[in-house]
């Protein structure tokens, strides 16, 4: 045990000064309802299919196979839509891997002006499971793919316009999470640690880089509450993360949390039965209109409850 602590310290502290000096640029931080409804502050607790795209290493807790996918309008924008879908397998002792794609594109007068895809494969497994702690690793490699669509052109709808080209990125994502009980739980959350690059020459691009530290507990069984620190690395803005999770019946769970930079507000309610896995989401924002997410799941694990 002694020593797969020395391997996460070390980890940890390699980690934050390599993404000091990392470039961003503005991203969708709402991902899915089960995420976004607690103020995307689960990275420590999470253990469901949903764990690749918050924290990798949370798969490593999963006990079936799982499915689930998601399409939304970031702020209710008809002219912007996000997709995303995700399978996750589990391999015994190997751990669990998932397959992912996340899309986003802008449309205008029925021409696509850019979109963004990204296809991801992450792998989470235990490093340490007994039972009194965990540990547990995962990791996330994605292709990146950027289509800049058309130039408005004379029409100014980019019906007519000129193709402006694609780019390609590669990133890796890492995360840990550790576990006293299965009741208190502690995350790490590193996203494109190794700085990917979009575009070639004077047209390159930094990825957006993350660093997000979590914390979870269950102060009593069906209630997990949430605490993340998440820094977008070059930028002087750190968000803090609060939600609270109930499950009020073994098929209804309710969900709620806050964020800061900015003040958002979220709540949402998630149902499964007979393996069927419903989710939905409410994100508030200060100044843009609300967002409303919804998702649907399928989990071939047996009800235990």
């Amino acid at each position: 045990m002694k020593t797969y602590k020395h391997i996460l310290i070390g980890i940890v502290i390699g980690l934050i000064p390599l993404m000091l000096s990392a470039q961003v640029f503005t991203q969708v931080n709402e991902i899915a309802a089960p995420i976004s409804a607690t103020g995307s502050s689960n990275i420590a607790s999470i253990g469901s299919v949903w764990a690749q795209f918050s924290n990798p290493a949370g798969l490593s807790r999963l006990k079936a196979i799982e499915l689930a996918g998601g399409l939304y309008k970031p702020y209710g924008l008809s002219y912007f839509s996000n997709q995303l879908a995700v399978a996750a397998l589990p391999l015994g002792r190997l751990g669990t891997i998932a397959l992912g794609y996340q899309g986003s594109s802008t449309t205008y007068s029925g021409n696509s002006l850019a979109s963004e895809t990204a296809v991801s494969l992450s792998h989470g497994f235990f490093l340490q499971k007994d039972i009194i702690s965990t540990l547990s690793i995962g990791y996330t490699l994605n292709l990146y793919q950027l289509d800049y669509g058309q130039s408005a052109g004379v029409s100014g709808d980019g019906s007519d316009g000129i193709d402006l080209g694609s780019g390609f990125g590669f990133g890796l994502d890492l995360g840990i999470q550790g576990s006293l009980h299965e009741r208190t739980w502690v995350g790490l959350y590193v996203k494109n640690i190794n700085s990917p690059e979009m575009g070639s020459a004077l047209s390159a691009q930094r990825l957006p880089r993350s660093l997000a530290i979590g914390l979870g507990y269950e102060p009593y069984y069906g209630l997990t509450t949430t605490f993340m620190v998440y820094q977008k690395i070059g930028t002087e803005k750190t968000q803090y993360r609060v939600g609270l999770e109930y499950r009020v019946m073994p098929w209804l769970v309710l969900r709620t949390g806050v964020n800061t930079e900015p003040n958002r507000l979220g709540f949402g309610f998630g149902l499964e039965k007979w393996g069927v896995m419903v989710d939905y989401a409410f994100i508030s924002h200060p100044l843009l209109p609300e967002t409303h997410q919804f998702s649907l799941g399928y989990t071939f694990r047996k009800d235990e409850k």
